[in-house]
């Protein structure tokens, strides 16, 4: 069955074009808007474009962009610089995530079943925990890693160049909002997407917005039909939804 519907549910060519240009898009705007001077609207940006490239990173990861294998190892290693992050370490605790969605040996979701105030303490600390347990635990993957952590490295040495020689902020306000929004993770991406259930009012209310337009949105209010098909890409999900097959998938909900 979920091979079927997600052969139904792939991207077109122009959504496709969208999904692979909208985060970087989006990073150029915020690169005019700083260069102008206006901080307001490059910061909202700066965020944007992190969110867009955490959905473009994902949807690497499940191999759902309709590319071919180098075709996403390139996004995944492109998009994870967008959020100081390595894609390839991310695709091992994600993918583990999918195969043991809550249990103790899932990492990633481990954030999920803490106290909140633990998640707000410990979660930016968690994050660098899972960065070695991708390293020990995929050594096939071990050489992007390596090369997306010392990308990583490079980026923010340039930001902290340009500042230095130029008196730019350019770089260094886009990598703090960045470290910010990276920081959060364990916040927007596992705690609270795994505390709500489908039929909570908020994920209610994400599903009419996402009805609309938004990708990000959709990630929240349909997480529970992405892990039933992790498959379909994040843009898609509110058209998955409206399938009478897609209906009553179990939520893995820490209750």
């Amino acid at each position: 069955m979920t091979s079927s519907i997600d052969q139904q549910l792939t991207l077109t060519r122009i959504q496709q074009a969208i999904e692979l240009l909208r985060p970087w898009l989006l990073f150029a705007a915020y690169l005019f808007c700083s260069l102008e001077g206006w901080w307001l609207i490059a910061v909202l940006l700066a965020a944007v474009s992190c969110l867009a490239g955490f959905i473009q990173m994902h949807d690497a990861i499940h191999r759902s962009l309709g590319l071919t294998k180098r075709g996403h190892d390139i996004v995944l290693f492109l998009s994870g610089l967008l959020l100081l992050k390595s894609g390839h370490g991310l695709q091992v605790t994600h993918l583990r995530h999918h195969g043991r969605c809550l249990k103790q040996d899932d990492p990633e979701g481990a954030c999920a079943t803490w106290p909140f105030s633990r998640v707000l303490l410990e979660g930016p600390l968690h994050l660098f925990s899972m960065r070695f347990y991708s390293l020990k635990t995929a050594p096939n993957l071990r050489a992007f890693q390596i090369l997306e952590t010392l990308a990583t490295i490079g980026l923010l040495l340039a930001a902290v160049g340009a500042y230095l020689v130029y008196g730019s902020f350019t770089g260094l306000v886009y990598w703090a909002v960045a470290a910010l929004m990276s920081a959060t993770i364990p916040i927007w991406a596992a705690y609270i997407p795994h505390r709500l259930a489908p039929e909570h009012p908020a994920v209610r209310l994400g599903g009419q917005i996402a009805q609309i337009w938004t990708p990000v949105i959709s990630s929240f209010a349909y997480h529970h039909l992405h892990h039933a098909f992790p498959k379909t890409p994040t843009a898609l999900l509110p058209e998955l939804a409206k399938l009478p097959r897609a209906a009553n998938y179990h939520a893995f909900v820490h209750k």
